[in-house]
């Protein structure tokens, strides 16, 4: 038996077909052969035709999870390109997984530690970071953080079947939103609103999140702070990047305006609930976008009528709310 393993080795290396595998025509255990599965990435919402390509990130962490739930093996890139050909092999062996990516963590979002064996899919990812209530500024056009998990896979018994390595995909899900707040005074009925006294204010409970994307309760709600404010004639805008809007996080945006010698409310109330989920069937979709434009407008609707004032919410351009109030 051995001459002939010998023979067919000195045969394949005449004919230049021999690859230095874990396989049983070399080694007689394979138990230790390794196996792996080469994890790619994407991304897709429910919306979309066709998949997209993230690009650059600024990191990549990838968990390998077995059928009982827990933590096999992490792997972790720094400043990587998620295009259509990029993948990752993780060593993984007999059994059952699942992968879970993230991609572009960074500094400003605290990460926990991980454990193999113990860690599991609803454990602490990240939080970020705060000071006095405070969510550290993000920056909202490279700072995106993705999500995703991939169908579970599996490898075979190494001591039956030797290296073995399959392929999957994750789709990823942006986890991070931005939000354009704009207050625009009617320019004949309230030209002598002036925008700069106006204050925005948006927070939420969304700063911590599970490896698996979701979010635990009763967490410190966090004040945003706006990115880039413009105060311009009758209008006033702000800008804000924060982590995924999701319902009963305490969202709020709280509008005061203060030019009349006293602090009175424009809008204060839940922002999904009060006005993004109004606009689903106006076709703004939450699961879908990231990107959301929160205008009102103000207007003197009966200047008879003392100082009652009508407002109007366009989310996207869509008119979702309307409705008078007393400045």
């Amino acid at each position: 038996m051995k001459n002939l393993r010998i023979k067919i080795i000195m045969a394949l290396f005449a004919t230049g077909t021999l690859f230095w595998g874990c396989d049983s025509l070399i080694y007689d255990d394979l138990k230790d052969c390794p196996q792996g599965v080469y994890v790619k990435f994407y991304s897709k919402t429910p919306c979309a035709d066709d998949s997209l390509f993230i690009g650059n990130v600024s990191s990549l962490t990838v968990f390998a999870f077995d059928q009982e739930g827990k933590l096999s093996t992490t792997v972790e890139q720094h400043n990587v390109n998620l295009s259509r050909d990029f993948e990752v092999l993780v060593p993984v062996s007999n059994g059952n997984y699942s992968f879970i990516a993230w991609a572009g963590v960074n500094e400003k979002l605290g990460r926990k530690s991980f454990t193999p064996g113990v860690t599991t899919k609803e454990d602490i990812m990240v939080t970020i970071n705060s000071t006095n209530g405070v969510a550290e500024r993000l920056n909202n056009t490279t700072e995106r953080i993705w999500q995703g998990e991939s169908p579970i896979v599996f490898l075979p018994n190494p001591g039956e079947y030797g290296s073995l390595y399959k392929y999957t995909a994750v789709n990823l899900r942006e986890l991070t939103n931005r939000v354009k707040v704009i207050v625009e005074f009617d320019n004949v009925t309230m030209k002598e609103y002036d925008p700069t006294k106006l204050n925005v204010a948006v927070s939420s409970a969304n700063g911590t999140v599970r490896i698996n994307g979701t979010m635990p309760m009763n967490t410190p709600v966090l004040t945003y702070p706006s990115i880039e404010t413009k105060l311009e004639g009758n209008t006033g805008e702000w800008n804000y990047a924060m982590l995924d809007l999701t319902t009963g996080y305490s969202n709020k945006l709280n509008i005061t305006y203060t030019g009349n010698d006293k602090e009175e409310t424009v809008f204060d109330g839940d922002l999904i609930a009060s006005i993004l989920l109004r606009a689903v069937d106006k076709g703004v979709n939450l699961n879908c976008e990231n990107d959301f434009t929160v205008k009102f407008l103000i207007k003197d609707y009966c200047a008879e009528c003392w100082t009652h004032f009508s407002c109007a919410i366009y989310v996207n351009n869509w008119l979702v709310h309307s409705y008078s109030t007393d400045l």
